[in-house]
């Protein structure tokens, strides 16, 4: 006998299901697909004991007849692929054609379809992957898929299963996912003979996520969408104030397909810098709209990860059109009128495709005109040291590592920089705000058409402005830092960079894949003010540094950005840590709580802010100004109901 020998059919067949039915919500999760890419508007999915004992999904879709049922549950057999080169464009959720024959390979497995409902509809049961009958049925245009007893004939797969809630829970967050993705169909969950959730379509996004999670997610949340090429995105994210203390409010689509990618999360942190508090996270129902001929969806069993053939394009996009986006609702909500002027993100209508490239819809009310910019009346620090194209330093510092450094160089700021500030392949530094160049002009007058009126100080802390029927009371050590903080920003970026110099180098140990990286990426690190050359096999030595970062690890620093270009292809860690610095010079710069200001520096502190793109939060996150609208104040004191 040859020690290698086929298995059989049966055998093939249940380790077939090992891959693609994990659990009762993988079995939900493909039946549900099918009815989606069936074009259905109604999907009922009914399950018993979280699944073990019954899963039934029932659809109007296009429906099926009786040669389609035939072939429906055997291996490989689909609708949705004919030859190879269908596989470079997938545009719908299933592709394998092995889900139904995976699942009727380790259940009770029934099957009702009909397309045509002036004739009969086609029924057909297995066990265990046998056909057991075939025959014909009553039934409206659609299908119903049964499963029951799943793992029967696995015993020890079944051992495996978690509690019925866990379970449950699960399928629940399937529900919730898919729900999310396709807010035009109609979901309706039961379980053990309870309607859990009945999702009625909706052609609001932010309605579909007020039906799930309730008014004050749904109110916390902003409308995007934007595109550029063949990339696009639309959907829902958290305002910086409504941050989360965990990852469990994110929900990531790419083409209407719930999927996990490392690269495409990063890229959303990316677009929050300087916007959120330390460990704190965004929320956010985001469906990324991709050629499916750029996203190769066939690298992992359940589909729940895709590759994408521009990672880099798709990370830059998102990190850059939705940072956009955060800065123009900003700049639409700050002393724009009261919150009953605003429509919520629950009632904004989904769009049917990305809009045209470089557009952003918003959720937010339209921007009123920039006035001039007021006069400079508040203290300046000197923080222009370490980036004036003017300075020169013989100075000697001390570098980490103990060596000595003189700061003697500089790189001339190229005028392309302003948009897109050392921008390279591979490095990725958000735009400048759009208007920090006017936010502090000396001698500049102050512009009356916003109609703002400070009203006083409260506490040496706060100040309390009155503007149209709103009462906004603004933290004036925030507000300064966040003023000084784009000020010092835009400064550095548009400034020659004065660089430091290490007089004993700093000497790198790379690994191969590392050191790699950084010969790839040399003339980015270069045109960022640093001077690093090959020294050995997989050693380089680090001659010169940004002045800014002195006193910073710049060892770590360099492998932190070489970890994230291996990772995503895309490294923010440099911005960052620049960012972090300059957060810290505009702090300490800024005036304090518990400081007298005349009514004029008052009057300043709110002009210049009312300037800035981002004047909602301070760069740590913390709110700038919180506001209190006539109405509500009206209601506290029982002037109205």
């Amino acid at each position: 006998m040859p020690k290698i020998q086929l298995l059989p059919e049966r055998v093939i067949n249940i380790i077939a299901a090992g891959e693609v039915v994990e659990r009762p919500a993988s079995v939900v999760k493909e039946l549900v697909e099918n009815a989606l890419d069936a074009e259905a508007r109604q999907i009922f999915i009914t399950v018993g004991n979280g699944g073990r004992d019954l899963i039934t999904v029932l659809d109007n879709g296009a429906g099926m007849d009786e040669e389609d049922v035939r072939h429906a549950a055997q291996r490989h057999a689909t609708s949705k692929l004919r030859d190879e080169q269908g596989l470079e464009a997938i545009g719908s959720l299933g592709f394998r054609g092995e889900a139904l024959a995976s699942i009727a390979a380790v259940s009770r497995f029934e099957l009702i379809s009909c397309n045509d409902e002036s004739a009969s509809a086609v029924r057909i049961a297995l066990e265990g992957g046998r056909e057991q009958s075939v025959g014909k049925a009553g039934f409206p245009r659609g299908t119903k898929v049964t499963v029951e007893d799943l793992f029967f004939n696995t015993p020890a797969r079944r051992k495996f299963l978690r509690s019925t809630s866990t379970e449950f829970q699960h399928i629940q967050t399937f529900v919730t996912q898919v729900a999310l993705a396709h807010p035009r169909v109609h979901f309706r969950l039961t379980h053990n003979r309870k309607v859990v959730s009945n999702l009625t379509p909706s052609e609001f996004l932010g309605e579909r996520a007020y039906q799930l999670f309730g008014e004050e997610f749904a109110e916390g949340m902003v409308a995007v969408a934007a595109a550029e090429g063949t990339v696009g995105f639309d959907g829902l994210v958290s305002s910086p104030s409504y941050s989360k203390s965990s990852r469990r409010w994110q929900y990531l689509f790419i083409n209407g397909r719930p999927i996990r990618n490392v690269g495409v999360n990063h890229g959303i942190y990316q677009a929050y810098r300087t916007l959120l508090m330390k460990d704190r996270h965004p929320a956010y129902v985001l469906n990324l709209r991709i050629d499916p001929r750029e996203v190769d969806v066939n690298v992992h069993p359940a589909k729940s990860e895709v590759r994408l053939r521009n990672p880099q394009l798709v990370h830059t996009v998102v990190a850059d059109k939705l940072h956009k986006a955060l800065l123009d609702s900003s700049r639409r909500r700050a002393f724009a009128g009261g919150q009953a002027d605003r429509p919520s993100a629950a009632r904004r209508p989904m769009p049917d495709a990305a809009p045209a490239d470089g557009q952003v819809e918003l959720a937010l009310t339209d921007a009123q005109p920039a006035g001039p910019s007021t006069a400079g009346f508040l203290p300046m620090p000197r923080a222009q040291e370490l980036w004036s194209a003017s300075a020169t330093y013989p100075a000697v510092s001390d570098s980490p590592s103990g060596a000595a450094a003189v700061r003697d160089s500089e790189v001339p700021a190229s005028s392309a920089l302003l948009d897109n500030p050392f921008q390279g392949e591979g490095f990725h530094f958000q735009p400048l705000s759009g208007r920090v160049d006017a936010a502090l002009i000396p001698g500049a007058v102050p512009d009356t058409s916003w109609s703002s009126a400070v009203l006083g100080q409260l506490h040496r802390t706060y100040l309390l402005v009155q503007r149209k029927e709103q009462l906004v009371i603004v933290d004036q050590h925030a507000a300064h830092e966040r003023i000084l903080f784009e000020q010092f920003r835009k400064q550095f970026y548009e400034s020659g960079l004065v660089t430091e110099r290490y007089l004993l180098p700093l000497t790198l140990e790379l690994s191969a894949q590392n050191a790699l990286l950084l010969e790839q990426y040399l003339p980015q690190w270069n045109k960022m003010g640093f001077e690093i050359e090959p020294f050995g096999k997989s050693s380089y030595l680090v001659r010169q540094v940004p002045a800014l970062l002195s006193g910073k690890d710049v060892k770590q620093l360099i492998l932190e950005v070489l970890d994230e270009l291996a990772l995503f292809g895309q490294s923010g860690k440099l911005e960052e840590v620049i960012n972090e610095i300059l957060e810290r010079v505009a702090c300490h710069g800024a005036i304090r709580a518990g400081m007298h200001l005349s009514q004029e520096e008052m009057e300043a502190l709110v002009a210049q802010l009312e300037q800035l793109d981002i004047n909602l939060y301070c760069p740590h996150g913390r709110p700038v100004w919180v506001e209190f609208s006539l109405r509500e104040l009206e209601k506290r004191f029982k002037r109205i109901v």
